[in-house]
């Protein structure tokens, strides 16, 4: 049985409590869009009711297991083992512990866009209020666009390397590569120019694929060095002078997990982008779970297929970072031809494509529509979105694992814990997961996320003060600050750069709020 109830922020349906006290699903059933301001609403941004619901179970663990099978997910392993010399095994063991404690988060950022069906976007305006919500949007949707080139670029390089093997043109041929990159960026616009169930047919369609070509590639590369049994235990053997390190020290420890928390920074800021379409709290919470066993998975593979591509092709002890390298090692020693690249280009685009569609457009997007929803469409913000990620020239930020484990995950890591922080600490502890949902569209300065002049300066001192704490590290990383510096206190922080903007942020939201 249920009990409807209508207050000024929508009808919302409220199943009975059963009899245990166990509280159940909670979901929006309606919203009045002829309340809400222009300027501040549209279609796109509108809360997603229940009736309109589509995600399953299955849906949003497809979207996880298509955002893990990726490149860079590869690059994360193999860099951390290169950064602090340690063996796979505690590679492997950091990677699965940091993303099993990433999962809490990810459900907690999830809970008001599964409850009210709210873009991130949108929740941000309960805590930065309706209009400072766009430095919180926009400052996720930048990272997004930066990780949308990086990709971008990996599935261009995928495409020249099929066009020259193919002898469709030359790897001399003037601007091949910038070709390569305009066609890959249309291919993905002509995706994202459809609705929202295009992007979920294209993660249901691509992480069944990905799964089957890893594991061919790690049956193929196992049985070609003395079988799974052998190949595993070489590769975690501490006689592997590829894949062993030289010990475990508390500093790598720290920046494993910062790295492998900063990996999925901004799937954790705007897990409501996804959460509000899923069909029941229950069902994302079981989804949810798919990404850390996924990401143990691909990780667990990724070493084993690098020990023996390096066996297989008598390489020397430097990691394998790249697995275009590994397909190309394994295609040269076996004489395979045009079927290797044909087999690395259906993994690697379909790999890129699932992850920059669901984790680097549909954030930016909302964030640029969000700045003027009544002349901005979803489509049209996509695309600008898709234009800024390649203005911000990513072929520049992955040279080495330092540059993207110190530099890159660890500093927009940095950069968007604290909005995550703030938005967690506003939401369960001081508005008690109770939003005013009309308020959230309402330019009315009566409406209670209006603040001042639509803009909650006690968040934003927030959002300073938890950049500032892992500001020094930062500048360290890059070369700014020199070690002599830097007390070893701001150094350590750095190397927790994601939790401890988390932890300042929500900290200083807080007391804000409370005390002042």
């Amino acid at each position: 049985t249920t009990t409807t109830t209508t207050t000024r922020e929508s009808r919302v349906v409220t199943p009975s409590l059963p009899k245990e006290g166990v509280e159940s699903d909670v979901l929006v059933e309606s919203f009045d869009a002829s309340k809400a301001s222009s300027s501040l609403h549209n279609e796109d941004l509108s809360p997603v009711i229940r009736s309109k619901r589509t995600f399953s179970t299955f849906d949003t663990a497809s979207l996880w297991v298509g955002l893990v099978v990726c490149v860079p997910a590869w690059t994360l392993i193999s860099s951390l083992m290169a950064l602090g010399n340690i063996s796979a095994f505690m590679a492997l063991s950091l990677v699965f512990v940091a993303n099993l404690f990433v999962v809490w988060p990810i459900v907690l950022q999830a809970s008001p866009g599964i409850k009210y069906g709210i873009p991130f976007v949108v929740h941000a305006r309960s805590s930065f209020g309706v209009r400072g919500a766009n430095v919180a949007g926009l400052s996720r949707g930048l990272i997004a666009s930066v990780w949308f080139g990086i990709q971008t670029v990996v599935g261009a390089k995928c495409l020249k390397s099929l066009a020259v093997d193919f002898g469709v043109a030359s790897s001399l041929v003037p601007y091949l590569d910038g070709l390569c990159y305009g066609i890959f960026w249309l291919a993905q616009a002509y995706v994202v120019w459809n609705d929202i169930e295009s992007i979920k047919t294209i993660e249901k369609l691509a992480a069944p694929i990905l799964l089957f070509l890893t594991l061919i590639l790690f049956t193929f590369t196992c049985a070609s060095s003395g079988g799974i049994v052998e190949s595993v235990l070489t590769a975690f053997s501490a006689n592997n002078s590829v894949m062993s390190g030289s010990g475990f020290s508390w500093k790598t420890f720290f920046q494993a997990a910062t790295a492998s928390a900063s990996f999925w920074a901004t799937m954790i800021c705007n897990a409501s982008d996804f959460s509000r379409f899923s069909k029941s709290d229950t069902s994302f919470k079981k989804a949810s779970f798919a990404m850390p066993l996924a990401m143990v998975v691909f990780a667990f593979a990724s070493i084993v297929v690098t020990s023996s591509t390096a066996q297989i092709s008598n390489t020397s002890s430097n990691l394998i970072t790249d697995p275009m390298v590994v397909t190309s090692l394994l295609s040269v020693h076996f004489n395979w031809g045009k079927m290797a690249s044909v087999l690395a280009a259906v993994g690697i685009l379909t790999a890129t494509l699932s992850t920059n569609i669901a984790a680097n457009i549909l954030a930016p997007a909302n964030a640029i529509q969000n700045l003027a929803p009544s002349r901005l469409s979803f489509r049209t913000s996509a695309i600008l979105s898709m234009i800024l990620g390649t203005l911000c020239l990513p072929w520049k930020l992955t040279g080495d694992a330092s540059s993207y484990i110190l530099v890159w995950l660890t500093g927009y890591g940095a950069f968007l814990a604290p909005i995550l922080g703030i938005m967690l600490c506003d939401y369960f502890l001081i508005r008690k997961k109770t939003l005013m949902l009309e308020d959230l569209y309402s330019t009315d300065t009566n409406g209670a996320y209006f603040f001042t002049n639509g803009v909650n300066y006690k968040a934003m001192l927030a959002f300073a003060i938890g950049i500032f704490a892992n500001l020094p590290g930062f500048l360290h990383a890059v070369d700014i600050l020199p070690s002599s510096m830097l007390p070893a206190c701001l150094a350590l922080a750095y190397d927790c750069a994601w939790f401890v903007g988390v932890f300042f942020g929500g900290v200083a939201h807080f007391v804000l709020y409370t005390f002042f």
